[in-house]
């Protein structure tokens, strides 16, 4: 039972203060009584005192009787320990090498130019992984593989370490701002797909020797890249206020690391600038807020929750000097609905990679030409206790097509439903968020009909919507 107080070493040491100063029995019998001062203990003073006063128990008999540990916490704690380990062997710490020329005056009007390089950390996790191929389709923030003052913008020298080779010294060396003595541990990376405006890019990793020999394993196990896509992240439209999670990811670039902590809010937005170029320029990015302990090189790893499903995409944090423990990450669906419009874009281009410095990064949204607006909110406890907000949605303002003749101003939004012109449902959502439809509409293609169920002057009805290629917009 050694290794399960691993797992509860924090809870352990955290307990053990309350130890302090007192023990299982007194040495006299008295109990401290006798006007002596108590003498400080560890938690393994007292845990092996209780052994050595109860042969043949064990630790899980010891955390049931003196800390109350029930059978499921101590399953559940077990388990999430499984979770944590098995998300480490689907992570990957990111370098990126950037490329940088300037131009310097020289003698008699001349002019020379000089290349210098800068070495950044991040972090991803595979998605989906062909280990025969030595293939593997990887998730990170685009922040990771992005800088527009650079020569290229999007970097063409990305190199993922798995873990256990992804140690600065042993497994690569950093000299100066180049990277080298890493060829039995790097895995090149190619661009699929990056969107600036949601901070996602995904990557491809293709015959690499170092997977092929791994025991690295996928977040799905799914045996499709598209199924693996969907599979990885948790399919409810949003995560829940005291969900236990964890980050993964390459923290203060010193390889790949686990932190936990709860989702502290649900859905807010946060303005993170990711321009070199123009620094007042910044992007309005909806997360969720975590308390597990975020730090540079966590951007880009995944966000779990306790079955090791995906909740978000780490992304940022706040660091003013008055805030602790607050991180975010962009939320599960969100990401999973953008991978999935990169890789289809990815497929439908013959499979071509993004090359650097190409204008081909973004993904094509459709939009319906609305604004809404939130008229009613309120939260509720469900079945299970959890506190559930729910806003009504209403159409503010219909500014043209598609939606133009279809829906009005005043309509209350309920459901939708996006269904391909085959006829496969692709999302059947309730609206209960002002983001949920517009979210949403990034799984749209061209042919695709969205149905809605409305609430107009008091009664409901379904109106439809079918989009073609003038509907979608094109973001960066």
């Amino acid at each position: 039972m050694k290794k399960l107080l691993c797992i509860l070493a924090s809870v352990a040491l955290s307990v053990s203060m309350l130890f302090a100063g007192c023990s299982l029995t007194g040495a006299d019998g008295r109990d401290g009584r006798d006007g002596k001062d108590g003498q400080n203990v560890t938690f393994d003073d007292v845990y092996n005192k209780y052994l050595s006063e109860h042969e043949g128990a064990s630790l899980e008999d010891f955390l049931k009787e003196y800390l109350s540990y029930t059978d499921t916490e101590l399953s559940n704690a077990a388990s999430l320990r499984t979770a944590i380990n098995r998300s480490l062997m689907s992570g990957v710490s990111i370098l990126t090498k950037f490329a940088y020329t300037t131009s310097r005056p020289g003698a008699f009007g001349t002019t020379s130019k000089q290349t210098d390089y800068k070495v950044y950390t991040g972090s991803g996790a595979i998605l989906y992984m062909d280990k025969n191929a030595g293939d593997a389709y990887v998730v990170t923030n685009c922040h990771v593989i992005y800088d527009d003052s650079s020569d290229t913008i999007y970097c063409n020298d990305i190199r993922l370490y798995l873990y256990g080779q992804d140690t600065s010294g042993v497994n690569y060396v950093l000299t100066g701002n180049d990277i080298t003595k890493d060829e039995n541990y790097r895995m090149s990376a190619e661009i699929v797909g990056a969107s600036v405006k949601y901070d996602i890019a995904l990557l491809k990793v293709s015959n690499s020797t170092v997977l092929k020999r791994s025991d690295a394993v996928a977040v799905s196990n799914k045996t499709t890249v598209a199924e693996a896509l969907n599979d990885s992240f948790i399919q409810d439209e949003y995560s829940t206020v005291g969900e236990t999670v964890y980050a993964i990811g390459n923290a203060s670039g010193e390889g790949m690391s686990a932190s936990n902590g709860i989702v502290s809010k649900d859905s807010e937005n946060i303005d993170v600038g990711l321009s070199d170029v123009n620094e007042k320029e910044t992007n309005s990015y909806r997360v969720l807020r975590t308390t597990a302990p975020i730090n540079h090189g966590n951007s880009g790893g995944a966000l779990y929750n306790t079955t090791g499903k995906i909740v978000g995409i780490v992304n940022a944090k706040d660091e003013g000097e008055d805030i602790d423990n607050m991180g975010y990450a962009l939320p599960a669906n969100t990401v999973r609905r953008l991978l999935v419009s990169m890789y289809d874009s990815y497929v439908s281009n013959g499979n071509k990679h993004i090359s650097a410095g190409s204008k081909q990064c973004g993904i094509n949204k459709a939009l319906l030409n609305i604004t809404t607006t939130v008229s009613d909110s309120y939260s509720r406890l469900n079945a299970d206790g959890i506190s559930i907000i729910t806003e009504t949605v209403r159409v503010e303002n219909v500014e043209g097509a598609p939606a133009r003749g279809v829906l009005q101003v005043n309509d209350v939004l309920r459901t939708a439903k996006l269904t391909s012109s085959d006829g496969t449902v692709k999302e059947d959502i309730i609206i209960t968020r002002n983001y949920s439809l517009s979210e949403m509409l990034i799984s749209a293609r061209a042919g695709d009909t969205l149905t809605l169920k409305i609430e107009r002057s008091g009664t409901e009805s379904e109106v439809s919507i079918r989009f073609d290629k003038n509907h979608l917009h094109y973001y960066e």
